[in-house]
């Protein structure tokens, strides 16, 4: 065998194993899915086989047919066989990152054969390196980034939609890499400490170390991305894996799943380590401990630990501000550290002494930008590969021209009488067309039926829904209709209940309960409840906690998460013509009774009232203004407020009695947060009253120094100015879009502040893309009242991307303002629509 025999044995016992927790008709079913397969496959395919399912959650053999996980294996080996790439690489780097089917909670696909065949004779004759930097190219010629839900699609569905945010892109480029034996993980920031947000890209494994590159974002170099300096600021960064690795710091896990800690490729960093003790000095074992981040109002917890026989946990971070909480049994306490101080922090282990109804002030401070691995390009190289990205970007583009057929979209909308939106949902549906016009010249059904169904889904499902899933729900359900159309199609007849793939279910629901069963469920629909949760159970430690057990996966193996549960009870009420929902605020089962929607779950009542109170002018939002948790357990678990409704200045809430944490923050330009934490209990029937506020900084506080990369733009003759002669002086650097709302506005508050701007000593830069820029009106006005104003050209690409990244404002919002002090060295950035900006860049110009 290719395989050594210490792994060999070890995936069967962890194969017995799960087999023996997934339900006899499951075991059964793979035992003869197996039988089978050994009459044609290798010993080492049946190994790799038997190796996928005992390193994947028990999930992922109830949702997928026995054939996926063959196809990987039999491309698996064929690569560790065959491919230039995959022969040499360790085993458990081959075994985890190149022939694991499974990159993060995305839905699976057999696409691995797909991609290899496509690309094989692009990069087989490529060094590893080269072959690297060539498929991110094809990567970027077939998808590119676009916003969507966060339903993760597969990587067949990014690939036929030419589309995905970036987690939905780094699982396809990671799926592209494995297909051609380059080994590959999903790299997260799970929360950035420099700004509310966070990320995802790519690693590959080249010349014995890992590399960073960004999905779909093709460079000439290893270890550069637009989040190259973003990342370098970060306090974490990981992967999940799924098997066993070797040589990794793993800083959490979940369920079967290790998180990696992969920080030291990115940033500087350093060794943390907490201490816990009791009361009486003795060392404390098996406390946990969390390392939480500030962000979006609320402390994220990116690593969790347990205290060794020392009473010693260690995590290796970046150089800013965490949170370290640690609890055990029902004591817990927290303490916020800068990690450039300290080494060692000891915990006495004693519930915290908070001070109620009072508000109390705190730093959050992020890491510098220090890139310890970024390499720069040459001039030749970024040229090089702006000629490559853009020939990639047009045959992309020509690859979406050609997926909608305008004619044939027309012909069918017209035939049947559909309305203009649906229509729209043909141009959105990408490669998913034909299907989509198949079904709906599918004349078993009525137009109007057709239109309702597709209209109850999303624009992600339209593009990737398999209609079988749709003439299931619609056959199945033509008994139950009622007068009531929305409800009707929205919580009986529409296949989605969460965020989970969709499939076809219903014909195996009435198939696997009797006729009384049924007729109990539908005199009941609390007793469907009451059922789940008698025969279907949950083992943690065989699961990943993001994936769900489908309905039919549920059923049969009897194990699924109290989401996959939610999703079960929802797929089999609207089977029997139930109306049911998971409430879209807080995912409670639900049916519809008597003109409302009724949980099946026991809950405390929400006797209690909280009122946030706010100025007039002020405008504060549920993440990222303000956050508020309950203490459960030790821990503040947040209040889920998606839906929050300002009337006047109040906010009103319904909680349960409790006691409670409200945290504000003030994220400043520097990326540092000045937050504010309020503590109180509330009892039975109170109601209380909060006046939110933050807690500003002054400006010396808000700044910092960034060094910009050379850039160049271009004078009215042609001529190239390089970014480091217009910023010799102090001066504020402006990317224009004339005629529209949020450069209108900046220019409207240098109007406004005349005198002051006249007054300035920086030199102030317009910068548009070409001379059409100057007749409008505004720009003209603007250019009138400050004659000194000196204009440059430019195509905004790369620019105003690559600048914006850099000041960590979105490139994607014009206009772009960055002031600068000296050459290339930039203290504030802002883009799009700022009430100030005006005031602000004065206020800095007079500092400086």
């Amino acid at each position: 065998m290719i395989f050594s025999e210490k792994v060999v044995k070890s995936a069967q016992e962890k194969f017995d194993a799960l087999l023996n927790k997934a339900g006899e008709v499951k075991k059964q079913e793979m035992l003869s899915a197996i039988a089978q397969a050994e009459k044609t496959e290798t010993p080492d395919v049946m190994f790799a086989v038997k190796w996928l399912y005992a390193n994947s959650p028990l999930s992922d053999m109830a949702n997928y047919p026995f054939e996926m996980f063959l196809s990987c294996a039999q491309h698996g080996v064929f690569l560790r066989e065959n491919s230039p790439f995959a022969k040499d690489v360790p085993e458990d780097i081959f075994l985890n990152y190149v022939m694991h089917i499974r990159i993060n909670e995305e839905e699976l696909c057999d696409c691995r054969k797909l991609f290899y065949n496509i690309l094989a004779d692009r990069v087989n004759n490529l060094s590893m390196h080269d072959a690297i930097i060539e498929t991110n190219y094809w990567n970027a010629e077939n998808v590119m980034y676009q916003l969507t839900d966060s339903r993760t699609i597969s990587a067949l569905g990014a690939y036929y939609s030419a589309y995905g945010r970036c987690g939905e892109e780094s699982n396809f480029g990671v799926n592209v890499y494995r297909a051609i034996g380059i080994p590959a993980r999903q790299i997260y920031t799970p929360r950035w400490a420099h700004c509310d947000d966070n990320h995802a890209w790519v690693e590959v494994y080249s010349d014995v170390e890992w590399h960073f590159l960004g999905a779909c974002e093709p460079e000439e170099v290893l270890n550069k991305g637009w989040f190259t300096n973003a990342s370098s600021r970060a306090m974490l960064i990981h992967s999940r894996c799924f098997g066993e690795i070797s040589g990794e710091e793993i800083i959490s896990k979940v369920g079967m799943t290790a998180f990696l800690n992969n920080l030291k490729l990115y940033a500087v960093t350093k060794k943390i380590t907490v201490v816990v003790k009791d009361t009486q000095g003795n060392l404390v074992k098996d406390a946990q401990v969390s390392f939480g981040i500030l962000n979006y109002s609320n402390i994220f917890n990116s690593a969790i630990l347990l205290t060794d026989e020392k009473g010693e946990a260690s995590l290796t971070c970046g150089l800013g501000s965490l949170n370290i909480h640690v609890k055990k049994g029902d004591i817990y306490c927290e303490k916020m550290i800068f990690t450039p101080d300290v080494d060692t922090v000891e915990i006495v282990l004693k519930n915290d002494v908070i001070e109620n109804d009072v508000w109390k002030n705190f730093v959050a401070i992020a890491p510098k930008d220090q890139i310890v691995n970024g390499v720069k390009p040459t001039e030749e190289q970024k040229e090089f590969c702006q000629v490559k990205t853009n020939a990639a970007n047009a045959k992309r583009e020509q690859r979406v021209a050609d997926m909608f057929d305008a004619e044939k979209a027309r012909t069918v909308v017209d035939k049947y009488g559909y309305s203009e939106e649906i229509y729209n949902v043909l141009f959105e549906s990408r490669s998913n067309l034909n299907n989509l016009i198949e079904f709906l010249s599918d004349e078993a059904f009525t137009p109007a039926e057709k239109e309702k169904i597709i209209l109850t889904l999303s624009k992600k499902d339209r593009r990737d829904v398999d209609t079988d899933v749709l003439r299931e729900a619609l056959t199945l359900t033509k008994e139950y209709a009622c007068e009531n159309e929305d409800i009707f199609y929205k919580y009986i007849v529409c296949p989605r209940a969460f965020l989970e793939p969709l499939s076809k279910y219903r014909q195996f629901i009435l198939d696997f309960f009797t006729d009384d069963q049924k007729a109990q469920f539908r005199a009941n629909p609390k007793s469907v409840w009451k059922y789940i949760n008698d025969n279907i159970g949950f083992d943690a430690d065989i699961e990943y906690g993001q994936i769900v057990t489908l309905p039919i996966g549920a059923l049969t193996v009897k194990n699924a998460s109290l989401r996959s549960k939610r999703i079960l009870f929802v797929a089999v009420c609207r089977t029997l013509g139930i109306a049911s929902r998971m409430n879209p605020l807080n995912e409670l089962a639900e049916y519809y009774s008597d003109g409302e929607f009724v949980t099946v779950e026991v809950l405390e009542k929400g006797n209690c009232t909280i009122t946030f109170e706010k100025e007039t002018e002020e405008t504060w939002q549920y993440y990222p203004d303000f956050s508020i948790g309950l203490l459960v357990d030790g821990e503040y678990q947040t209040l889920e407020l998606s839906e929050e409704n300002w009337n006047g200045n109040e906010l009103t809430i319904s909680v349960t009695a409790g006691s409670y944490r409200v945290i504000t923050d003030n994220r400043l330009p520097n990326g540092n947060l000045f937050a504010s934490k309020y503590h109180f209990d509330i009892k039975d029937g109170e109601t209380k009253h909060l006046k939110l506020q933050k807690y500003h900084a002054n400006l010396s506080e808000m700044l910092d120094n960034f060094d910009l990369d050379e850039f160049k733009v271009y004078d009215e003759n042609g001529n190239v100015v390089l970014g480091s002669e217009i910023t010799k002086n102090k001066a504020v650097l402006m990317w224009l879009e004339e005629g529209r709302e949020p450069t209108e506005h900046l220019l409207n508050e240098m109007l406004d502040q005349t005198e002051d701007f006249k007054e300035t000593t920086a030199d102030i830069v317009f910068i548009v893309k070409d001379k059409s820029a100057l007749e409008n009106a505004k720009v003209k006005l603007v250019l009138d009242t400050f004659p000194r104003i000196k204009v440059y050209y430019d195509s905004f690409v790369p620019n105003v991307e690559t600048l914006a990244r850099r000041m960590y404002v979105d490139p994607d919002k014009l206009p772009l303002v960055i002031v600068t002090t000296k050459e290339l060295n930039a203290v504030y950035a802002c883009s799009g629509y700022n009430v100030g900006s005006g005031d602000m860049i004065i206020k800095i110009c007079s500092n400086f």
